[in-house]
């Protein structure tokens, strides 16, 4: 992602992401996503993540 990294210390609400995400939704300011395990030792956090 461009931009400079959310501050540690005082993330943005929601996902720490959103502020540089291009396809951040109104959700993603206000609610942090879950932690999804994706198989092994992979995990996704994203609104717009959807199992298949």
């Amino acid at each position: 992602l461009p931009g400079p990294m959310p501050d540690p210390v005082n993330p943005p609400p929601g996902c720490k992401f959103h502020p540089r995400c291009q396809y951040r939704m109104k959700i993603c300011e206000k609610v942090r996503p879950q932690l999804i395990n994706i198989g092994g030792e992979h995990y996704v956090a994203c609104h717009l993540y959807q199992k298949t």
